[in-house]
Formats: structure tokens, C-alpha cells, sequence
């Protein structure tokens, strides 16, 4: 594995040769991390370009001037540069002010039902999880570091197989029916993980849980059949700790977001939108530091840009350089932060339902995923970004920085990626199908609808044996088919939320019992593979299991992957202090947690 790749900067370097030791010496206490790079590492390091960016030396104990809280308006950065306000929230914080941002349309409340932003966005400011991946304008964007949440420290055993944590004391559930204000406690704990092990989207998390106890109220044991050093890192990426009150009424917490976290939802709106407000008790001093967050559902993405332009929405994430530098000299006060996606987008791509005899013939698969002109997507779609995006690489489940230097070139993912219709054409052909007996499929989805209609559903028409449609739901609808299951053909893949730990990319999406595996894969095989990749400790024979999983993934073609643009431009109004996209994603995908720390200049 690359030195400084995704999931081993020198942080988890050090982790891991404290294995052998035993991890009681790597308790989380304030800002100490267990995941890789972080804020303390961040606030020192260096960047490529950073017009009108400086790097304070250290946080003081008394407010920074006014010419000191934002960054320079009409600018781009590349880099981590905070500024002098931002290296100290705590003192130069200004409480109050409403965020405006996008919102997804929401189905419902239940994080264990569909692993999507669109519940993830209310979960994020409403609930806290055990641990927390590091945001902010001092964290690297490119690193998955995680902190601690509601766990103010642990320990596990030498083996890995035991962890104790020591729940924050004081941390309370909005003071709203059924939790009332309440104290968080262990047996909050105890219920929230029996209920994600007793099925649902995130049972793979907590598949390895053997028992739960609790000697008292801040302290959960939690015990597992193998050793899993990852464990706080998998609990991290998805799983919200929920009140008893709320688990005891599953169709009650399906309709409310309710929890300890910065914010308490005021309403929700379908197809509207939500509206949070602070939440007075909330464990962590000072935060969140706005009173409101108003969050609003936009379907055009024409109208979303004319509200960063007008700030009526504080932050845009531009699809490509060309927009992003319009928007920069549209937007008053606008600034751009250019980084590089540590995942790529989690909705690039479609799932065959391998349930449909028609799937199961994996020369049809293979034909549909050939009959897609990447480089051309790539370059219609990302301009002059689509060389630095591996001209149409296309990745999969599994973070391209776990493999790879580099973003790779579409070469490194086989022959079937390869834009190729007359083979295409002639695999359909051996399968039985002609343009007199063609396959007719709809494909269905709502994110890349653009892209499907335009580019996808055009290609496949190509192949005379193929007759695509392409039908565009709405959002809830999406991702309800995808997570239930219940899709006949083509529907669009979320690879979602970002995973924090590689089992999670791979595991629940391919075993056959796994709880994301949405388009009902089946193969012997993948199921060995995957499960040994969770036991082996050994990391160099770890390594060569993701890469013979990954390339498995791209030979049966399950799924087919579209081009993602990993130079990721996203925008804010220099008033929004102490907030930065993360590579996992923008903030109404997968990072709105953040919003607990962000606060308003002279608004």
C-alpha cells in the first residue's frame, strides 16, 4: 500500500503497530484521533497554492481581529488554511444566525433502512454517533480521521475482541416528547446496537457483536466474536445512537429525528424541506453556535446556483472548473476550495437486479457496461478536469486511494470497461439477442438523471440489440427501490454513506447475506473473499485480498460504474467560518454534521 494512501497515513501507522501491545494506551480523550491524519496534524501542514490564505501559528486566548475571521473573498485554496478565528472557535466564535443550505428530500427518519444522505443529512444534525469523522477548516479533507462522540474514551484488549467505552457524561436528548430532556446512557447503547443486529442496512456493522454489557450507566462492554481493530471506525461512518423511548416506537422514529445532537428539528416538509433549531443542552460547550439551520429542497440544480449567487444558500458544489469559476466571480463574497475526492461520488453507476434471469448471463452485463463511452462522459461532463478524473475511470465501492497512488487510469479497471460497442454488440449476440429479439429494459433513477438520459441511455441505444428507457423518479422513490430491493431491471446505485473502514465498502454490498447487497448478488466466491478480508490481520495479504475482490467487481460487472469527477470544487460565502467540503463528500451528502461548529461573521 502507497505510504500516505487512504487508510494509512502515519496515525494509523502508529495504531497499528500498537496492536501488538494492546490498545489500552490508545483512548480517545478530547481531540486525540484513532483514524488517520487530523486536526492536529492539519493545522501544520502545507499546501500547492493559497491566494490570500495564511496558516496561524496557534490559537490565542483572546478574540482575533475582525481582518482575521474570514478567508479572502474571490479566491481559490488548495490546501488547509484556517484562519486565525478558525484555530480557536472557542474564543472567537459568534453565536446566532440562520445556515441556508440544500437539503435532500427525505422518505423517512430510519438510518437503518436507507443508508442515504436524504436521511443521513437530519440524522447528521439531529443524533451523535459513538464516533465522529473529523470536519472542519482544520481537517484534511482527504483523510479519514475519526474523534470521539458520544465516546469520551475506550479501551480494548490486546486481542481486539473486547472494547470498553466510557460514555460522555451529561449528554442529553432534546428536551422534546418521548426523551424529555433525559440523560444519554449506556442502555441507549445496549438497545441501538440490538437493533441494527437484528436486521436492517447497518446489521453487517455490529455482525461480530457477541454480547453488550453494561456495569453502569457510562459504560458499555462490548464483546466480539474476532478480532475487529476497526471497530470505531465502522461505528463511526453510519451508525446514530438512538433513545429506548424512540426504539421501543419504530414508526414514531421513522417520522421524527430526534436526539442528543446540536440541533432538534422544528419541521419537515416533503418535497419542501426541514428546519433545525439549537439545541440549548448540547454536550459540547458553546455548540452549535448558529440558531437555526433552514434547509431547503431544490431539484434544479440552475435554480440552487442562483441561490448561492443571490446568498440564499451558503454553499454549492460546482460539477466542473468552468462552473466553479463563473460562480466565483458571480457570487459576492463567494470563495472556492479545490481539493480531490478521497471516494468519488457514491451515486456513479447502476445495479442489474440479479434476481431477473436476464442479468444472470453475465455476457449481457458485460455488453451494457462496454456499450458506455467513458472518456467521452468524462470529457462532456468534468471539461478540462476529466484527464485528472483517469479519463472516465470509474471507480467502485472501494475508495481508489486504497489501491492507488493516483486517481488510475480506466485501463486499470479490465476489458469490460473499455468503450467498445462491436464486441458489445457481438456478446449479445452469442447470448441470443438481435435487433429482432432485443432486450428492453428501463432504467430508473434520480441521481445522475442528467447523466442517464443524455449520455447513458443514448450509448445503450447503440447496440442493436439493446432497447433502454429511462424513467426519472423522485428522490425518496430512489432510493426506497434501491434499499428495499424491489426493482425488476436497472436502478441507480448510492454507494452511501462513505465508509470509513474498507469492510464496510465491501461487505454488506457483496457477501450474499450482507445488509446493503441491494441487487441480490449471490456468489460463492465473493462471499469467501469478503469474509476473509474482514479476519486477516496480516496487512500485505489484506491488501491482495482488496485487490482480488476489486477486481472481481469490475470482471462480473454486477454493477456498472459511470465516470466521477475526483476534482472536487466546492464553494462557500467567506462569512461561513470554520466549514470545508470533506473528500467523502459535500455537506448535504455526508457531512452536515460539521454545522455543530460553523458560525456567521457579521450577519
Amino acid at each position: 500500500m502507497p505510504e500516505g494512501s487512504y487508510w494509512t497515513t502515519r496515525r494509523i501507522s502508529r495504531r497499528t503497530a500498537l496492536r501488538g501491545a494492546g490498545l489500552g494506551l490508545l483512548g480517545i480523550t478530547g481531540a486525540a484521533l484513532i483514524g488517520c491524519g487530523g486536526a492536529d496534524e492539519a493545522a501544520t501542514a502545507t499546501s500547492t497554492a493559497a491566494p490570500g490564505g495564511t496558516v496561524a501559528p496557534g490559537g490565542g486566548a483572546t478574540r482575533v481581529a475582525a481582518d482575521q475571521v474570514r478567508l479572502k473573498a474571490g479566491e481559490t485554496y488548495t490546501g488547509i488554511f484556517p484562519t486565525p478565528a478558525e484555530m480557536n472557535p472557542a474564543v472567537n466564535a459568534t453565536p446566532g444566525g440562520t445556515y441556508h443550505f440544500r437539503i435532500f428530500d427525505s422518505p423517512h427518519m430510519d438510518f437503518n433502512r436507507i443508508l442515504s444522505s436524504t436521511v443521513n443529512t437530519p440524522n447528521d444534525l439531529t443524533k451523535n454517533k459513538l464516533f465522529r469523522l473529523v470536519l472542519g477548516a482544520q481537517a484534511d479533507a482527504a483523510a479519514i480521521a475519526v474523534e470521539g462522540d458520544l465516546v469520551e474514551s475506550f479501551e480494548a484488549t490486546p486481542d481486539l475482541k473486547q472494547y470498553t467505552l466510557h460514555l460522555r457524561k451529561g449528554a442529553k436528548f432534546h428536551n422534546v416528547a418521548p426523551t424529555n430532556g433525559r440523560e444519554f446512557d449506556s442502555e441507549d447503547v445496549k438497545l441501538s446496537i440490538e437493533r441494527y443486529q437484528a436486521g436492517g442496512v447497518q446489521k453487517d456493522v455490529f455482525a461480530d457483536v457477541t454480547g453488550i454489557e453494561t456495569p453502569d450507566a457510562h459504560t458499555v462492554v462490548v464483546k466480539l466474536s474476532q478480532p475487529l481493530g476497526e471497530f470505531p471506525q465502522m461505528a463511526a461512518s453510519w451508525s446514530y445512537m438512538d433513545a429506548r423511548e424512540m426504539i421501543a416506537d419504530l414508526d414514531f422514529l421513522g417520522k421524527h429525528a430526534i436526539g442528543t445532537g446540536p440541533f432538534i428539528q422544528e419541521s419537515w416538509a416533503a418535497k419542501e424541506g426541514q428546519e433545525f433549531v439549537r439545541h440549548p443542552d448540547y454536550f459540547e460547550e458553546g455548540r452549535p453556535y448558529l440558531d437555526r439551520v433552514s434547509g431547503r429542497v431544490y431539484d434544479d440544480d440552475n435554480t440552487l446556483q442562483a441561490g448561492f449567487i443571490t446568498g440564499n444558500v451558503f454553499n454549492y458544489e460546482a460539477a466542473n472548473v468552468d462552473v466553479a469559476n463563473q460562480l466565483l466571480q458571480q457570487a459576492k463574497d463567494a470563495v472556492l476550495f479545490m481539493y480531490k475526492g478521497a471516494q468519488g461520488a457514491n451515486v456513479n453507476g447502476f445495479h442489474f437486479q440479479m434476481k431477473n434471469p436476464t442479468w444472470q448471463d453475465e455476457r449481457v452485463r458485460r455488453a451494457f457496461s462496454m456499450a458506455i463511452d467513458r472518456p467521452e462522459w468524462a470529457a462532456a461532463r468534468f471539461g478540462i478536469d476529466a484527464e485528472a478524473s483517469g479519463n472516465g475511470y470509474s471507480t467502485g465501492p472501494m475508495a481508489w486511494k486504497v489501491l492507488h497512488d493516483e486517481v488510475p487510469d480506466l485501463t486499470t479497471q479490465g476489458p469490460w470497461y473499455q468503450y467498445n460497442p462491436a464486441e458489445a454488440a457481438a456478446l449479445l449476440t452469442a447470448a441470443g439477442y438481435s435487433k429482432d429479439n432485443q432486450i428492453t429494459t428501463e432504467l430508473t433513477a434520480w441521481y445522475a438523471r442528467n447523466d442517464w438520459g443524455e449520455i447513458m441511455v443514448p450509448n445503450l441505444n447503440q447496440i442493436p440489440q439493446i432497447n433502454a428507457t429511462f424513467r426519472q423518479v423522485d428522490n425518496p422513490t430512489a432510493v426506497t427501490l434501491l434499499n428495499e430491493r424491489n426493482f425488476t431491471d436497472i436502478t441507480n446505485i448510492t454507494w452511501g454513506p462513505p465508509a470509513y473502514a474498507v469492510d464496510q465498502t465491501i461487505y454488506p454490498w457483496y457477501h450474499s447475506k450482507g445488509g446493503l447487497n441491494h441487487n441480490n448478488v449471490n456468489d460463492a466466491a465473493m462471499d469467501k473473499l469478503v469474509s476473509d478480508q474482514r479476519v486477516e490481520a496480516d496487512p500485505v495479504k489484506k491488501m491482495e485480498l482488496w485487490r482480488e475482490i476489486e477486481a472481481k467487481i469490475y470482471d462480473q460487472v454486477w454493477d456498472v460504474f459511470t465516470p466521477t469527477n475526483f476534482q472536487r470544487r466546492g464553494l462557500f460565502h467567506n462569512y461561513v467560518i470554520n466549514f470545508r467540503q470533506h473528500g467523502l463528500g459535500a455537506l448535504t451528502t455526508y457531512c452536515t454534521a460539521q454545522l455543530r461548529a460553523v458560525w456567521l461573521d457579521n450577519l
